[in-house]
């Protein structure tokens, strides 16, 4: 299977590309102008890379779940950008490993929180999680599985995860989740659920700058 990326490179005067931060955005058709943009504004100094999602969100991102068919390769795509995306992207454009970020929003947003708990302390791909009104109503079970295989495992989660839900969104689901994880008390987990008032993508755009701001400058 081919994947199309999209790349957005900073001005040189952003310093040396191996020194910055690189976001990897999911449904890279749909986020990663939304991105850009938002980097853009703000001169933030970071390396964009969208990874199209070529129709695959609903087998790639989910487990089987209530809303959509041809769920379960959430591990195998967990492979994939960890033994393919990340080192062909940062050998070909840079990037700094050790300031790696993952966003994505309703399916890919569950996908976000399946990688942050699948890997174990020190093991993580990236460095910071942006899940956006994540499409947890569809899967609170099986979600709430990998908290509870995480916790009996492991008691430190050194990352930082960004988890916002949309008042006309997924609001439900994704409020007790963020309670139950907030619980947990992982040591060196920093975290930040954040509400909006809006639509399910309509507050992407905020929750992209928000996250991107409170990533870069947390701990």
């Amino acid at each position: 299977m081919d994947y199309g990326l999209r790349v957005y490179l900073p001005p040189l005067a952003a310093g040396p590309r191996e020194s910055l931060p690189i976001v990897y955005a999911l449904d890279g058709e749909t986020w990663f102008d939304t991105l850009v943009r938002s980097v853009e504004s703000s001169r933030t100094r970071v390396v964009v890379v969208g990874i199209n999602s070529v129709s695959r969100r609903n087998l790639d991102f989910v487990p089987p779940n209530s809303c959509t068919a041809g769920g379960g390769g959430q591990a195998l795509y967990l492979d994939f950008l960890r033994n393919e995306v990340l080192p062909f992207t940062e050998d070909l454009f840079g990037g700094d490993p050790r300031q790696r970020m993952l966003f994505g929003h309703s399916h890919g947003g569950s996908f976000v929180l399946y990688a942050l708990l699948a890997e174990a302390p020190g093991s993580h791909a990236f460095r910071g999680y942006m899940a956006c009104d994540a499409s947890l109503g569809c899967l609170f079970d099986t979600a709430t599985l990998w908290q509870d295989r995480y916790a009996a495992a492991h008691r430190a989660l050194p990352v930082r995860l960004h988890l916002s839900h949309a008042s006309s969104g997924n609001v439900l689901s994704n409020v007790p989740y963020a309670d139950a994880l907030a619980a947990r008390r992982f040591e060196g987990f920093e975290f930040r659920p954040q509400a909006y008032s809006g639509s399910h993508s309509g507050i992407v755009p905020q929750a992209v700058s928000d996250g991107l701001n409170w990533l870069r400058t947390a701990g």
